[in-house]
């Protein structure tokens, strides 16, 4: 009888050992974040969607992932998919800084915190979201001025200056647009003399750098100032079928610091490239966390860069793994 019931109370303990590890497992909810990202138009953007994607798996976030292939329609499709899923939380990466206010009301009216991340919208709307994360971009236009105001000490005027933008009324082409000319507005050397988009792509920057050697000769260049690494590429490879030698005949300066453009650095077929590091998602899923447990996050959360040129020690420079 004193087994029986020896067994029956352990039977009991065993019970409510079980039950108590079950309600902590049931307590302990695992958030839903909805993941908008432009597209995989190059290197950088890919490693950027690796890094966020994992970090919300290191930090136990279930991630819904949508690839809106370069289409504000498709990414505000993506959005409204993410609300009617009733995730925790929206990452969106918004391919132009408009356009955005109708979609980001639905979800502010279904009480889902939106966190930017690497672009911007424009300032109207910021309301609409908790906060921001990624470079702080108008000053990888003033970092490029900082360089060329170096490189061109002791050189007469005029200099004359070609811009590859990236894509139309993106926010990173508006404010690296916006940021060379702030930092050269002091030094009336140096002259703008045609400015033309790329969208962020190899073949696009070729096909802009041909284009403006329709319309301007290009022996009368000084600098070719690139928005990305991808068109800085094209723009090489365009010059190199010419008789103009890329880096020595003309200065070009790139933005985001992929593996190709270090390697044309090396090479002296371009002088300087400012870092946008696309490693945000370690700092990203911090902030996220933060807003998840209600607490005051700051509006803007930059990312660094660091400035690579002819003036560095070049073979200090690690392999950047994109």
């Amino acid at each position: 009888m004193k087994r029986v019931s020896f067994l029956i109370v352990l039977l009991l303990l065993l019970t409510s050992c079980s039950a108590g590890k079950s309600k902590s497992d049931t307590d302990k909810k695992q958030y839903v974040i909805g993941f908008s990202q432009i597209s995989a138009e190059s290197s950088w953007r890919e490693r950027n969607t690796e890094s966020v994607l994992d970090a919300g798996k290191k930090a136990d976030y279930k991630i819904l992932y949508k690839n809106a292939n370069q289409s504000q329609a498709e990414q505000i499709k993506d959005v409204r998919s993410f609300i009617a899923s009733r995730v925790d939380l929206i990452i969106l990466t918004p391919i132009v800084e408009t356009g955005w206010k109708h979609v980001l009301e639905e979800a502010v009216a279904a009480d889902i915190p939106v966190v930017i991340n690497d672009r911007l919208i424009s300032e109207e709307d910021s309301h609409l979201y908790q906060t921001f994360v990624g470079p702080n971009v108008p000053i990888q236009g003033i970092q490029t001025a900082d360089f060329l105001k170096k490189k061109f000490k002791n050189v007469p005027a005029p200099i004359n200056i070609v811009e590859i933008q990236g894509s139309k009324d993106a926010s990173p082409a508006i404010s690296r647009h916006a940021g060379l000319l702030e930092g050269i507005k002091d030094d009336t050397r140096f002259q703008m003399i045609a400015s033309v988009h790329g969208d962020f792509m190899l073949s696009k920057g070729r096909e802009a750098i041909k284009n403006v050697a329709k319309s301007h000769d290009l022996r009368q260049v000084d600098v070719i100032y690139c928005h990305n690494d991808d068109m800085t590429d094209g723009v090489v490879s365009y010059l190199e079928e010419t008789d103009i030698k890329p880096g020595k005949d003309i200065i070009i300066c790139s933005v985001d610091g992929q593996q190709s453009a270090i390697n044309l650095l090396k090479a002296g077929k371009i002088n300087c490239v400012i870092e946008c590091d696309p490693n945000m998602g370690e700092m990203l899923f911090e902030v996220v966390t933060a807003v998840l447990e209600g607490k005051d996050v700051p509006k803007e959360n930059f990312t660094t860069g660091r400035i690579f040129s002819e003036f560095s020690e070049l073979n200090k420079i690690e392999e950047r793994g994109y």
